[in-house]
């Protein structure tokens, strides 16, 4: 009758015993890492500072980038041939910045874009960093990567505009924010407002495109119901020939500069920013403070490991002789 109630209480026992070894294990692991760091605290110390020294040597020698910021206020009520403008509670104003977002990252405005930067004296700087940056590792990219290669500078330039160049659009706020980070506040600016140059261009052309349109919808109108010889008829030619002179007009202008964009309330230009956006210096000194903790840690309690195995190999030793 008391072999179970003994059974049991040995069971017990021992469950109680192994739980207080594991404690006890990992106790004892803990005061000897702390054992090993306050013995060797001067080599942590001093792998410290060796690490902290070389950042502060380092960081003043990498290269500063600087970043540039344009935004875009998409026209959320658009225009029916002339009519009154939607209600906004017909208009999917997510869509419309959505596609708005996809018509600037698309391969066609890229190409607009670096024929501008292309064609702008002010962007030599911009076509040579670009395309040394790039064509730095173009052998080693043409030998194990042919599909990668870019053939030409003003190719490498598009890609360099669609690795680097950041469009983003905010679905609650509809507004497409348009970055750039470069080797000078002006270069970052500059490529930046390029992109806010060619979208009013394109949206220009379009604007004239949908004038022409209706012009000539509204002569086919007159010429159907009066003739050709009515005065409506000859008003309606007369308007035709105006949105074709626009259209014109508009096609063939190069906006070079900024003149008659600041004046454009759909976007913010974006101005040279003189603060350096990289590299991070308190980032770099904290990622070095903690790796060299650790690594000092790590080499403290190895150090003291590989001390103790030579100790207990040598106090085992005359036994085994």
């Amino acid at each position: 009758m008391n072999t179970p109630l003994k059974l049991d209480h040995e069971k017990r026992s021992d469950f109680q015993f192994e739980r207080s070894d594991y404690r006890d294990h990992y106790e004892d692991l803990a005061f000897g890492i702390l054992r090993s760091i306050a013995r060797r605290k001067w080599l942590v110390a001093w792998l410290v500072m060796l690490t902290l020294a070389l950042a502060c040597i380092t960081i003043p020698m990498l290269p500063r980038k600087y970043s540039a910021e344009a935004l875009i206020y998409p026209n959320l009520f658009p225009r029916d041939q002339g009519r009154r403008e939607q209600s906004f509670a017909s208009v999917d104003a997510a869509a419309i910045v959505s596609a708005e977002a996809h018509l600037i990252r698309s391969d066609a405005f890229l190409h607009a874009v670096a024929t501008r930067l292309w064609q702008v004296p002010e962007a030599t700087t911009s076509r040579s960093w670009a395309t040394q940056s790039l064509a730095s590792l173009d052998w080693l990219r043409a030998t194990l990567l042919p599909e990668t290669r870019n053939h030409s500078p003003f190719d490498r330039m598009v890609a360099m505009l669609r690795d680097k160049v950041a469009v983003t659009n905010d679905t609650r706020s509809y507004i497409i924010s348009i970055s750039f980070a470069a080797p000078s506040p002006d270069e970052a600016a500059r490529v930046v407002n390029a992109f806010l140059i060619q979208y009013l261009r394109d949206k220009a052309i379009q604007r004239g495109l949908d004038s022409v349109n209706a012009a000539a919808g509204q002569l086919k109108q007159q010429l159907a119901v009066y003739g050709d010889k009515h005065p409506k008829t000859l008003q309606a030619v007369a308007d035709l020939d105006a949105a074709r002179d626009a259209l014109e007009v508009v096609t063939s202008r190069q906006d070079g500069d900024q003149e008659g964009v600041t004046s454009d309330q759909s976007v913010k230009l974006a101005v040279p920013n003189q603060t350096p956006t990289s590299p991070r210096g308190f980032v770099i000194l904290g990622l070095a403070l903690l790796s060299s903790l650790l690594a000092g840690v790590g080499l403290a309690i190895w150090l003291d490991g590989r001390e103790a195995k030579r100790k207990h190999a040598v106090r085992h030793q005359p036994q085994l002789q």
